[in-house]
């Protein structure tokens, strides 16, 4: 028990024997006891080259290459004073209210370089949560909040004093090693030269607590903890939405320098459902289908905004229902990367309250990866075969099979239903109808 701790602690016939079970890190943000079922919303590694569930944002020189012996992806800036690199997984993992969300992440930082700063956690530019490595070598923990309408950083230095009065340093432990005391009880040193696994774990509701520790030794280390309840009069962050993300940045002059991303995952504890809204669309009208013709019929993407914010949501395609007038079809279900893959532009709002717009004039597409596929056969004695009849042809929930927006949200991944027409002589109208869900 000597690591699951908080300073709340007495030293009796067990050394620091814990008095405090709610800051056990042997219980989840909720206070329930740990146990071995978590569910996974997000897992990434690097096996066989870069996860293709991440995206990048480059700048000045900044790179990024898959080291194969290591497992990891390197982030590398150049000596360009604003050289940086962003590797951010697509998936904004939703959160379920009353469920403690854990995310573990490993990485290494190697040596501090003078102007420039590297960091990891579960964050974007607006909000989350980070641990952060200056040019001076100065560890932080940090809490990004969207709350003023600017993002604003609350940093906490590991030994206090860095960043004004507010900061204090750790709260449970600094890490540093030596004797165990009420500065550092579990005795552990962190060598931030060395692979470390960062676990982090938050209640939200917008206004739980978030602790943030390290994974030592099949251990929990947990080293501070920021209190939202009885303690802001505000929400501590605007969205609990939020990607896995790596970035190391040059503030300055500097050589340049790297760090490595090597794996992450973020699950729900206490039991999830992946809630959303539900909607579907069809075709307005049918689309004629010439002799050996294929056409792109229906299309969906996200809106850049949605109820004015950057759409962080994530599609998920359900049924697809397809329908032929007169001959035999094929159908397939395509993730088109972004808008550029498709001719013929034309995109209307579902609703309002949806996240989605449909595109059913398109003409033309660059092949994208294939989701599922199916038949449907031609009308015989007057009667009209449809193939996807309900809850018949729904695609996997494997993480392959959402879209989501782009690093800026401004140009979304596409669900594409196009239809081959397999007679080589008739033409035929075929009709498309797709439903989705939104989650956020």
């Amino acid at each position: 028990m000597s690591y699951l701790l908080d300073r709340n602690v007495t030293q009796g016939t067990v050394p620091w024997e814990v008095t405090n079970f709610f800051n056990a890190v042997s219980v989840d943000a909720f206070a329930r006891q740990r146990v071995s079922e978590p569910h996974t919303l997000g897992d990434y590694k690097h096996l066989y080259g870069i996860d293709p569930n991440f995206i990048e944002n480059l700048s000045n020189g900044g790179t990024i290459a898959f080291q194969a012996n290591k497992a990891c992806a390197r982030l590398t800036t150049s000596s360009a004073s604003n050289s940086s690199v962003i590797h951010q997984s697509k998936f904004y993992h939703h959160y379920m209210p009353g469920k403690s969300q854990l995310i573990l992440s490993s990485f290494n930082y190697y040596t501090a370089t003078s102007n420039v700063r590297k960091r990891t956690g579960y964050f974007d530019d607006n909000n989350g949560i980070f641990f952060e490595q200056a040019g001076d070598g100065t560890l932080a923990i940090v809490l990004r909040s969207y709350v003023t309408g600017s993002p604003v950083d609350r940093k906490i230095s590991q030994f206090g004093g860095v960043y004004g009065a507010g900061d204090t340093g750790w709260n449970v432990d600094a890490c540093a090693g030596g004797a165990s005391n009420s500065l550092n009880p579990s005795g552990f040193t962190l060598d931030i030269t060395k692979t470390q696994l960062l676990m982090m774990d938050f209640q939200w509701l917008g206004v739980g607590r978030v602790r943030v520790g390290f994974a030592h030794n099949g251990e929990f280390v947990l080293a501070h903890t920021f209190n939202g309840s009885n303690d802001l009069d505000v929400v501590y962050m605007s969205n609990p939405n939020l990607p896995v993300r790596c970035e190391i940045t040059n503030t300055g002059t500097t050589t340049g320098a790297y760090m490595d991303q090597i794996c992450s995952s973020v699950m729900s504890e206490g039991g999830y459902i992946e809630a959303g809204q539900d909607w579907a669309v069809t075709n307005p009208t049918l689309r004629t289908l010439t002799a050996s013709q294929t056409l792109p019929i229906m299309a969906i993407r996200l809106k850049n905004t949605f109820k004015t914010y950057s759409n962080r949501m994530i599609v998920r395609a359900g049924n697809i229902n397809v329908f032929s007038s007169g001959t035999n079809i094929k159908w397939k279900l395509l993730k088109l990367p972004d808008d550029s893959q498709l001719t013929g532009n034309t995109w209307v709002d579902v609703d309002t309250d949806s996240g989605v717009q449909y595109n059913v004039t398109a003409t033309a597409y660059t092949d994208g990866d294939e989701i599922d596929n199916g038949w449907v056969g031609a009308s015989t004695q007057g009667s009209q075969k449809a193939g996807g009849a309900p809850s018949s042809n729904p695609p996997s929930t494997a993480k392959k099979n959402y879209i989501v927006q782009n690093y800026d949200s401004s140009n979304s991944e596409i669900y594409v239903v196009a239809i081959t027409n397999l007679d080589n002589a008739q033409s035929t109208e075929v009709g498309v109808g797709i439903q989705w869900r939104e989650i956020y």
